[in-house]
């Protein structure tokens, strides 16, 4: 779906061009039509939907008033055709070319689907299992997705996955986080195929949630400091396929992975700065296997995007400050956060990280970037000032030592790029 802000950019910038002779009157009203096309904001089929959710509430508000009264049959009876008759109202809408109708009743569909299992479990005194009837949810919706492409049938089937895993992870199953994988991955690829972003970014959301996951319990009893090292690095894989992708046209599965990844990246680095600033918690943490495993993930995903990327402007600056996220945990491991010297060290590469971001998202025209960093930088400000740094004095030295390199850094800037932005003298 197409922002509102590129919409008004691309606006003004065709009747610019139109009126400098670089795009024809015809081609600009094709561009426009092309645009209108492709909104994606479809109000009767919003609508529609909303409609039948309304509907299909009303129905269940009915039955569970009447429960007591309703033979156990005649209760199964009711959810049977109440399925049949919303996937046949929306094969019959896919057949007359109403995708976004058919969507929204294959969604009640599935809807009513997922009450009916828990109506069964229930009617049937069947064993108390809710991670089970969140996997047997997840696979009739992956059925009505596939078979009717409903995008609302497979948001319900991600979301049900996801909350399986979970369950299963409650209950302390560790092979719950390799079998994920099972209903997951043909879901996933059912999400790369479909030109929603609803769909990817609660597909996106629910790998986050497995890896969120993978540490396991004890490690979230005892909240081992090797979890920031851990989410950081998984933030950090995360914005790099997401840039990447961005950069290069990739897939819109992809580029989903950048928003997330950096609200990660923001959360985990606020968290190892108040971290560093805590007399009682500035020690040096452990290693966990996972650490290693992620990095291992992490460091190639960054190298991929500073050397595979088409706008070094862009990949390289947001390269170097992911890896300078990286190298936050390596000093708490190696002790060296503990020190003043330390406490400074870890501060500024935040908030040199911050700016490398902000960088990032200039030199792409990637506006999420520049307000990502910008947020850091403003909650690194905020907790320096809220916990200082050794003494007040030694506070206000570091923050006038940071402002005169910015300034100096933004000199030298604006002076390179006037340089680099002079046009070449024509030949005599």
């Amino acid at each position: 779906m197409l922002t509102g802000s590129y919409r008004k950019r691309l606006e003004a910038d065709l009747g610019r061009w139109v009126g400098e002779g670089l795009v024809s009157p015809e081609n600009a009203a094709t561009i426009r039509r092309s645009l209108a096309q492709e909104s994606g904001f479809k109000l009767p089929a919003l609508l529609g939907l909303f409609g039948g959710l309304l509907i299909a509430s009303s129905v269940s508000a009915f039955v569970a008033a009447n429960w007591d009264e309703i033979p156990r049959l005649v209760k199964l009876v009711m959810v049977l055709v109440g399925l049949a008759g919303a996937l046949g109202v929306a094969i019959r809408l896919e057949s007359r070319g109403s995708t976004a109708g058919a969507d929204a009743a294959a969604t009640c569909g599935t809807l009513i689907f997922a009450a009916g299992v828990a109506l069964v479990g229930q009617m049937y005194h069947l064993p108390a299992d809710w991670p089970g009837g969140a996997l047997l949810v997840a696979l009739g919706a992956l059925l009505v997705a596939f078979l009717l492409r409903s995008n609302g049938a497979l948001v319900i089937a991600l979301v049900a996955i996801g909350a399986w895993a979970v369950g299963r992870w409650d209950e302390g199953e560790p092979r719950a986080h390799l079998l994920f994988w099972l209903p997951f991955l043909p879901a996933l690829w059912l999400a790369a195929t479909r030109h929603n972003r609803l769909v990817h970014h609660v597909a996106v959301l629910a790998l986050l949630g497995w890896f969120a996951t993978l540490p396991g319990q004890p490690a979230f009893i005892r909240f081992d400091y090797g979890l920031l090292a851990y989410g950081l690095a998984v933030s950090a894989l995360f914005v790099a396929l997401g840039a990447l992708a961005l950069d290069r046209g990739g897939p819109g599965l992809l580029t989903a992975f950048l928003p997330w990844g950096l609200l990660g990246l923001i959360l985990s680095l606020g968290v190892e700065l108040v971290r560093i600033l805590e007399p009682a918690e500035a020690r040096p943490g452990t290693a966990l296997w996972l650490n290693y495993f992620v990095y291992a993930l992490a460091l190639p995903a960054l190298l991929g995007l500073g050397l595979l990327a088409r706008e070094r402007r862009f990949a390289w600056p947001l390269a170097l400050a992911l890896l300078m996220a990286l190298l936050v945990p390596v000093l708490f491991w190696s002790g060296g956060g503990v020190s003043l010297a330390g406490k400074i060290v870890v501060a500024a590469l935040i908030l040199a990280i911050a700016i490398g971001i902000v960088v990032a998202g200039a030199g792409g025209g990637v506006r999420r970037l520049g307000i990502a960093g910008s947020a850091l930088f403003a909650v690194a400000v905020v907790i320096l000032l809220w916990q200082t740094i050794g003494t007040l004095l030694d506070q206000s030295l570091f923050f006038l030592v940071g402002g005169a390199a910015l300034i100096g850094l933004a000199g030298g800037m604006r002076r390179l790029l006037a340089r680099f932005g002079k046009p070449a003298e024509a030949a005599p």
